[in-house]
């Protein structure tokens, strides 16, 4: 019974979310006559593939009257940011050399030290993998701009992996994420933002406390939404779709990236983390299957399953998701689920961390 009842929920759940996917990812933005200046925030990471590459094109599409405001710890991303400001001469870039910061998390302690060369009302926090180029910044701007919102923030996909381990993070994370929004979006309950792209208005962010009132949360973008819309300002989130470096993993970062992110919605939703297991038709037809072979009807009702999640994946933007990855991320998206149930620590930023309840309004260290 199990197995017909999230099997039947799934494909339900898969039809509605992959009708609003293709719905807001077919965007019309109309052209603004001027886009607002923006302080931008690009908080480095260590190790990311292409940064030199993505970073010229970001810095392509930053406008005359902005700011940028580079974030690093290692010598050679910072001389690496210097030789860009240098080569874009004629924007208005900084590099200020940055301390190590009692903060959990190293993006906020980045966001922190920048926060007093920022000279704008419009903030926009760029994550280090994020591909920004001048389609999708400009239009970005131009939606932000025209919503009238004091948060908002870019849906994310990822650019095409390398190998099986990548696939399955990247596809895993695109499908336990995605669908879910777009319901959220289409009710009108968007009050959170994700973190690849995220915008905010500094006047807001200050009356909340600044960036240091997140500086021990895992799930910053979350909860700076959240603040946002409980002081009464607007949260958007944009038809814009960014891109994101493809995630360069091996099974054991795929294993424990796919724990951070269940831990994670987990801490953030409890009440939409205990709905997930009505949407894991696909392992629990499966498995129903594997102890009734011969079932024609369960052949049948774990195909349709596993079309109707490829029809999700197939209405996400950029690259083609292979039937495999889509496949074998819903057989195991219930051991995920599992095990972000247990008090284990999540691996993040090379640190183990381990979560406060649900209920805490802080992340244990």
């Amino acid at each position: 019974m199990a197995a017909v009842g999230t099997g039947l929920f799934t494909i339900l759940y898969c039809a509605l979310a992959a009708g609003l996917l293709r719905r807001w990812f077919a965007p019309s933005i109309p052209p603004v006559e001027r886009l607002d200046p923006v302080t931008f925030f690009r908080p480095l990471k260590s190790g990311e593939p292409g940064l030199a590459r993505n970073l010229e094109m970001f810095l392509e599409a930053v406008e005359p009257g902005d700011r940028v405001l580079f974030g690093v710890h290692s010598p050679e991303q910072r001389e690496l940011c210097l030789g860009l400001a240098r080569k874009f001469a004629h924007l208005d870039i900084y590099c200020p050399p940055l301390d190590h910061l009692n903060c959990l998390n190293p993006k906020i302690e980045k966001l922190l030290q920048l926060e007093p060369f920022a000279n704008h009302d419009r903030w926009i926090v760029l994550d280090s993998d994020t591909m920004a180029g001048p389609e999708f910044l400009t239009a970005f701007r131009a939606e932000w701009q025209e919503s009238g919102a004091d948060a908002f923030s870019a849906p994310y996909v990822f650019a095409p992996p390398e190998n099986l381990p990548s696939r399955l993070d990247a596809a895993g994370t695109e499908l336990s994420l995605w669908p879910g929004v777009a319901i959220l979006r289409e009710a009108g309950r968007v009050d959170f933002l994700t973190g690849a792209c995220m915008a905010v208005r500094a006047s807001v962010l200050r009356s909340l406390g600044g960036w240091n009132v997140f500086a021990d949360e895992l799930a910053d973008d979350n909860e700076l939404g959240r603040a946002v819309s409980r002081s009464g300002g607007r949260v958007g989130i944009s038809k814009c779709v960014a891109t994101l470096s493809p995630p360069r993993a091996n099974g054991a970062d795929w294993l424990l990236h796919q724990h951070r992110v269940f831990a994670t919605f987990r801490r953030c939703n409890p009440s939409g983390f205990l709905g997930l297991p009505l949407t894991f038709g696909s392992a629990f037809s499966f498995l129903s299957l594997v102890s009734n072979p011969l079932s024609p009807a369960l052949w049948l009702l774990h195909l349709v399953v596993s079309i109707s999640r490829q029809g999700v994946a197939n209405a996400l933007p950029g690259r083609r998701r292979s039937l495999s990855a889509v496949w074998i991320t819903g057989l195991v998206e219930p051991l995920f689920w599992a095990a972000s149930l247990l008090p284990l620590p999540v691996r993040w930023g090379g640190k183990w961390i381990r979560l406060a309840p649900p209920d805490s309004s802080r992340r244990s260290r």
